[in-house]
């Protein structure tokens, strides 16, 4: 039997022990009260290992390298090929080719169907498709969503808008105030404040993000949304801190344009904006909030200035945003342990897809070596790595899962990439990003 035959055949036997799986966990009830999705956006295997050098001088040491399930998932849209791993480690350029975009990633991540790029949360048509946070607020639970980079921005938008194109923010801006179910939103996005924290001069909104319009209802309170507003470090930090907090509508605006750090002046790290909270902050925030509904809670956390990073080939200050991401899985966990929520909560680490297309400083399709990986120069130096592209492609990212319902991943796996398995020290299985969808859906509804 040819290698494409047995990868055919074995992907059908997976597929039919996950439509099982996820039938019998159907029949069984609920088993997750909680989720917590945190997204890496833009990053796949390379620069997870970049971030562990940097940050470790290592792999096996971030706070989810310890998580029950490590698994790859594939990330391609809607009129993708299906990923072929054999092709992928021959053709250099192959998964340059019809990569997907934030919110294409995003949909299929939070609800099961693969899309066009630019769609929110709707399918080729154009027709709304219900989202995993949209099956919680059904079912009484609270929903958020926090991310370093604008709210309207595409995939935390994701999380409860429906727009034909990301572009919309002004749109998605107003359906995520005025008509999503949303408990909490953490983001950036403000149209008063530059990407250095400083306040713009009267009259010069800039409302990329935001309506100046609907940013001053938030403030004034006239939404009749119900929403508290926060906008100050400060403010957050208190909430991320409060003992026993209120459950009320909660939406932080971070005093910045764009993202909480990245846009700010200069290229490398350091430097940072002084009076900006921290993804930690805001995703701890959130959960103080969230955590004290009985029902339960969907939560989605975003690093999504890694792929703006990664966008521009800045590899000193994409380290510096994925090391803030980590914190803030570290400091998620705790937090849940600390509530004595975490044996309730479905964790689940994964990237969008990959950006920049990463490689060692010897790969490249005229190498020799074209699959040459980054080189570990110790804890705290920058690695060894080039990029390839200035924009997404549809390799394989890191996907790691623990708590309740976890365990359905491993009835979801599509096929196994020898080659991945061997650069990377991983099993080589992978899951597709639909896949996420259905495992959470399985996790919390009878």
């Amino acid at each position: 039997m040819s290698s494409t035959r047995m990868q055919w055949a074995f992907g059908r036997i997976l597929f039919v022990l996950a439509i099982l799986t996820v039938t019998a966990a159907g029949a069984l009830g609920a088993a997750a009260r909680n989720i917590v999705l945190l997204i890496v956006d833009g990053a796949g295997y390379n620069a997870y290992h970049c971030s562990s050098y940097y940050e470790y001088g290592e792999t096996g040491k971030q706070p989810y390298d310890s998580f029950p399930v490590r698994l790859a998932c594939t990330t391609g849209a809607y009129d993708a090929p299906v990923y072929d791993p054999e092709k992928s480690w021959s053709d250099f350029k192959s998964l340059r080719s019809k990569a997907t975009d934030s919110a294409a990633a995003a949909t299929a991540l939070y609800t099961g169907v693969k899309t066009a790029s630019y769609h929110i949360a709707t399918d080729p048509d154009n027709r709304p498709l219900t989202t995993i946070a949209e099956i919680a607020h059904a079912m009484g639970k609270s929903t958020g969503a926090v991310s370093s980079v604008p709210f309207s921005h595409a995939t935390p938008a994701a999380v409860f808008a429906h727009n034909k194109d990301r572009k919309n923010t002004g749109e998605i801006a107003n359906e995520i105030v005025y008509r999503s179910g949303l408990t909490v939103v953490f983001g950036a996005g403000h149209p008063r404040y530059d990407d250095n924290g400083r306040r713009r001069p009267r009259g010069q909104s800039k409302d990329d993000y935001c309506p100046d319009a609907v940013y001053q209802a938030l403030a004034d309170g006239t939404t009749g949304k119900g929403w508290a507003f926060l906008e100050s470090s400060d403010a957050m930090e208190a909430l991320a801190a409060e003992a026993r907090p209120e459950l009320r509508r909660v939406f932080g605006l971070a005093p910045c344009t764009s993202s909480l750090q990245y846009r700010r002046d200069g290229k490398g790290p350091g430097g940072l904006n002084g009076n900006m909270p921290t993804l930690e902050t805001m995703s701890l925030a959130a959960l103080n909030v969230l955590s004290r509904d009985e029902d339960g809670f969907f939560l989605m956390i975003e690093g999504g200035a890694v792929d703006w990073a990664n966008h521009d080939k800045n590899l000193a200050r994409m380290l510096e945003e994925y090391a803030d991401f980590n914190r803030t899985v570290a400091a998620v966990m705790r937090r849940l342990q600390e509530g004595g929520i975490l044996e309730d909560t479905l964790v689940i680490v994964v990237s969008d897809h990959e950006c920049g297309q990463i490689w060692g400083p010897s790969a490249g399709e005229e190498s020799d070596t074209p699959f040459d990986l980054p080189v570990n120069r110790g804890k705290g130096n920058l690695p060894a790595a080039k990029y390839f592209s200035g924009g997404h492609t549809n390799g394989l990212v890191p996907l790691f899962a623990t708590g309740p319902g976890s365990e359905f991943f491993h009835a979801r796996v599509r096929g196994v990439d020898r080659h991945a398995a061997k650069a990377w020290c991983i099993s080589g299985q992978y899951v597709d990003n639909t896949d996420v969808f259905t495992v959470m859906k399985a996790a919390i509804t009878d």
